[in-house]
């Protein structure tokens, strides 16, 4: 389906670009084989069994996810290397212990106490301990190496463990800006975790794995030393958060939202689009240069044909929002030519966020 049909889509709809999508899948598996290294994406970002299929056809096998839900919903679809990265919730360990049947499952640690509740699982798995190196959400923090240590073969010595790993998401790379910003957090983090890598005593140092990655640092940079395998996500899509601070061109950007017009305030230079916080997310821009100095929810893109073209719309952005309003800063000459039911395509701050809280979704293939 042609997404600029316009009569067809009559609310807010994600439309997906599966001719940039598939080019970003490939460019990152071939980067890990170049590199390597596994590459583990993280299927947080679409959450689709369809685009699953997309990243199968690059040579994946191995995923990522970030709720028990998801992670059952890709074993049906029959992937069977799984790692749930985020830390175990005791109260779905009897699903996760079924799902420990049905798949091989790495579980995520950060404290002693899980070790309580690992005991009592029946099925194999494989562990990871979180390991903070600057990041400040979840893990035990770097510095804490003897801690790790001994979490790491007390967690080996349990019954069902397999094997035993160390876990990291540098997401502070997220506020870097430009490829020395991005590099400079991948080289301290990857520093960070080879120093607590050495302090990991026998026998979990004998067969220790590493599983480490972020978007802006697997994209920018070529090397991951110390690294098994490597967990971006955001990747398959893009979005304008990762545009901004350098990890992608405008090009890479493949989910964007296309927006109805409902109402129109050339006195104060905005159109309101029937998209607001439902749709777009929590996380938006502030820049001087390009935004006035207003936080950014999503930037304007020149409309084609057949999807949208890589270049934003000067001085029109999604500046407010509320749960189903979504006020766009527009220059006045545009404001004219834009029409009530007009559709304008919008690339969102944060793409994850946005395709999971949005049911209609469009995907197309510019070259169709």
């Amino acid at each position: 389906m042609n997404p600029l049909c316009w009569p067809h889509i009559t609310s807010a709809t994600v439309l997906i670009d599966s001719d940039r999508a598939k080019r970003n899948i490939q460019r990152m598996q071939d980067k890990a084989v170049a590199a390597g290294v596994i590459l583990r994406p993280h299927f947080k970002t679409h959450q689709s069994v369809d685009i699953g299929r997309w990243f199968r056809d690059s040579g994946t096998h191995q995923i990522a996810v970030s709720s028990l839900k998801m992670a059952q919903q890709f074993e049906r679809a029959g992937w069977r290397n799984i790692m749930l990265a985020i830390p175990i919730n005791p109260r779905e360990l009897a699903a996760i212990n079924r799902l420990a049947g049905e798949c091989h499952l790495t579980l995520a640690i950060e404290h002693e106490d899980a070790l309580l509740a690992l005991q009592t699982l029946s099925h194999p798995i494989d562990i990871v301990i979180e390991v903070d190196a600057g990041y400040g959400r979840t893990g035990i923090d770097w510095r804490q190496g003897n801690r790790i240590s001994d979490l790491a073969n007390a967690a080996l010595a349990l019954r069902h463990v397999r094997r035993v790993g160390l876990m990291l998401h540098a997401g502070n790379s997220y506020q870097a800006s430009g490829d020395d910003a991005i590099a400079a957090v991948h080289q301290q983090s990857l520093e960070r975790l080879s120093h607590v890598r050495q302090t990991i005593a026998a026998p979990a140092q004998a067969q220790l794995f590493v599983s480490a990655g972020d978007t802006p640092t697997c994209s920018r940079m070529s090397s991951f030393p110390g690294v098994d395998e490597i967990r971006p996500g955001n990747y398959v899509f893009y979005d304008l958060q990762q545009q901004h601070i350098g990890a992608c061109d405008w090009d890479d950007i493949a989910l964007t939202l296309a927006c109805p017009v409902i109402a129109r305030y050339p006195e104060r230079n905005e159109v309101v689009v029937h998209a607001g916080a439902v749709h777009f997310s929590k996380d938006y821009l502030l820049s001087s240069e390009r935004f006035d100095g207003r936080p950014c929810y999503g930037q304007v893109m020149r409309s084609s044909a057949a999807g949208w073209y890589p270049e934003p719309v000067a001085g029109a952005y999604v500046h407010s929002l509320s749960q189903e309003h979504g006020k766009v800063r527009m220059p006045a000459e545009l404001i004219a030519r834009t029409k009530l039911g007009d559709m304008l395509v919008i690339a969102p701050a944060h793409s994850c966020l946005t395709m999971a809280a949005m049911s209609d979704v469009v995907m197309f293939s510019a070259k169709a």
